[in-house]
């Protein structure tokens, strides 16, 4: 989820962590509401650090999620903190039933921890006892429990089988023990989408965030069941397989007037752009568009095209090619094989591939 409407906050273990850019209107929010109830300044500066402190909290469970899943092999990109939450990009997610349910499960447990060390921290060293505190509002003496509370309320929260919640991504990996992965998912999907409509109901009449919830888990388990029919037919084949090896290619000292009166007559996604009779570039077709708006007809290919995208080797797992393709939004890639450029990929074959070989069965 990392975008340019995000805020770095570094790579505590070589993992990126940041905060986007609609974290603050949790902020915004919640100045709003303070000054509604009729609070002071002091006191609106306790919630915003309470509300601060909390989303640590959260950091540190995405960061039980991701460290178990380095630690079992996978791969983990960013962590984003957005107002609902968290989220860990794991780009590659241990495969075993048991490795996901240690995945899933490592997160929820940071925050018992955390829950542990502040009761100890209350019943040890904090001068007032619960039953002295007073909870009308937030106050340095009633903070630690409040956060206890809170930390407690997230794992519990968590555990709800709602996938792809961590209690639904638990509730999967136990299906998965005897049953394949994507029929697994799908009933985990269609009880997490159960759970986001409540969670969508109940937003309605007691809290407008459990609306931005519900809609999150609804739209997350249906695009992550697609994705994984996606591998469950992808992952046995190469990009290799279906490289497109024929197609329109044009120097990069032609013109764009040139490559808009080809494009009429050719494959519409794109063309390739050489140098001197080699590989340069891609020219896609919103990389023709632009140019054409900028820089007219007799603008050049070659201060246009796209030369900085990354090409993807022949021989690696075409549903690893789907899923970059998709994340990044290329309109076109080009693919290499032995280090040689040897084609191009493109998202709709792949999708069209997909088609006909789910309905071959």
């Amino acid at each position: 989820m990392q975008s340019k409407y995000s805020l770095n906050l570094g790579k505590p273990f070589g993992i990126r962590v940041s905060v986007h850019w609609t974290f603050s209107l949790l902020i915004v929010w919640i100045v709003i509401m303070s000054v509604n109830q009729g609070l002071g300044l002091s006191q609106i500066l306790m919630h915003i650090l309470f509300v601060l402190t909390l989303f640590a909290c959260v950091v540190l469970h995405e960061f039980g999620h991701s460290l178990m899943a380095i630690k079992l092999g996978g791969k983990v990109q960013s962590i984003t903190l957005l107002p609902i939450g968290g989220i860990a990009s794991i780009t590659e997610m241990p495969e075993r039933a048991w490795d996901e349910f240690m995945v899933s499960i490592a997160g929820p447990l940071v925050n018992v921890v955390i829950a542990a060390l502040l009761w100890l921290y209350i019943d040890i060293f904090h001068g007032v006892g619960i039953d002295q505190m007073e909870f009308g509002r937030i106050t340095a003496t009633n903070f630690p429990f409040i956060l206890m509370t809170a930390n407690l309320f997230i794992v519990a929260f968590n555990l709800i089988p709602a996938f792809p919640l961590d209690g639904g991504r638990l509730f999967r990996s136990i299906l998965s023990l005897n049953m394949d992965k994507l029929k697994a998912t799908r009933i985990a999907k269609d009880i997490g989408q159960v759970f986001a409509i409540l969670f969508i109901l109940a937003g309605l009449f007691f809290n407008p965030f459990l609306i931005i919830i519900g809609f999150f888990v609804l739209l997350g388990a249906k695009a992550e069941y697609e994705m994984m029919k996606y591998k469950d037919v992808l992952k046995n084949y190469k990009v290799g397989d279906i490289v497109k090896t024929e197609y329109e290619t044009l120097d990069e000292n032609e013109t764009l007037g040139t490559a808009a009166d080809k494009l009429a007559h050719i494959y519409d996604r794109g063309f390739v752009v050489t140098s001197e009779g080699k590989y340069a570039g891609l020219l896609t077709k919103s990389d023709l568009i632009k140019g054409l708006s900028t820089h007219g007809k007799e603008g050049l290919i070659k201060d246009v095209m796209s030369k900085n995208i990354e090409a993807i080797g022949a021989g690696i797992s075409l549903f690893d090619a789907y899923r970059e393709i998709h994340k990044k939004r290329y309109d076109i890639v080009p693919v290499e094989k032995n280090g040689e450029f040897s084609g191009i990929i493109d998202l709709e074959s792949i999708n069209e591939f997909f088609i006909i070989r789910k309905a071959m069965g």
